[in-house]
């Protein structure tokens, strides 16, 4: 039996009176790559921001790998927010931002140690983008930044991967490289992914699940 990676029951979230996601049951398993459209304002963002614990339902229930959405288990999820463009001489480094990804995993007080200086340099080198180590974020291009933040969440050493909208505002030879990235990272089955789409017809091959969300509500699961 394969097991539960993501587990939502009787999920609400209500603001003003107004329902923003409504009656959400959801069963994800280990390994499965799933799709979420849905037109702007459906609440694609803010089922992440649930799962992720950014954000507190106003009612029902949320289990990860079994268990409750505390400091640990949340370690074990990497979130990947669409991409922004950040002011060109901002002082952070894209080595920098990939270890965030550690510190989030090890604490921020741990010091990076001789492995994980390794780890980065080896993802680095698989995304391709070790030699824009030293590089400040705001001289990326947006493909560029993409990679750096899915080098972020695989340094964090995330079982459970989000992705909003991953191929926004990218041009079409950074989409098929990006949609690359994600088949390889699914392809071992170890990792879980949940993809946020606009155009359905970019839809990674690895993706066997496919949520519709409307107006706060799952209308289809195929």
């Amino acid at each position: 039996m394969i097991p539960s990676a993501i587990s939502l029951s009787n999920i609400n979230l209500i603001y003003s009176d107004k329902y923003i996601l409504k009656n959400i049951n959801l069963n994800i398993n280990k390994g499965d790559c799933v799709s979420i459209s849905g037109h702007n304002g459906a609440g694609k963002t803010t089922l992440f921001k649930i799962i992720n614990g950014l954000i507190k339902p106003t009612s029902g229930t949320i289990k990860i790998f079994d268990s409750n959405l505390d400091n640990e288990i949340k370690k074990r999820i990497g979130y990947i927010p669409q991409i922004n463009k950040f002011e060109e001489n901002i002082p952070i480094t894209v080595n920098q931002v990939i270890e965030i990804g550690i510190t989030a995993r090890k604490g921020i007080f741990k010091k990076l140690s001789k492995q994980d200086k390794l780890l980065i340099e080896s993802i680095a080198a698989k995304l391709d983008i070790h030699k824009l180590l030293n590089t400040p974020i705001g001289k990326l291009s947006g493909g560029e930044m993409q990679k750096v933040s899915i080098a972020r969440v695989l340094a964090q050493q995330a079982d459970i991967i989000l992705l909003d909208e991953p191929l926004s505002n990218l041009d079409i030879k950074s989409q098929k490289n990006i949609v690359e990235i994600i088949e390889n990272i699914h392809s071992d089955k170890e990792h879980t992914l949940l993809i946020v789409l606009h155009n359905l017809e970019q839809k990674p091959k690895c993706c066997n699940k496919e949520i519709v969300l409307e107006k706060g509500e799952i209308v289809d699961v195929g």
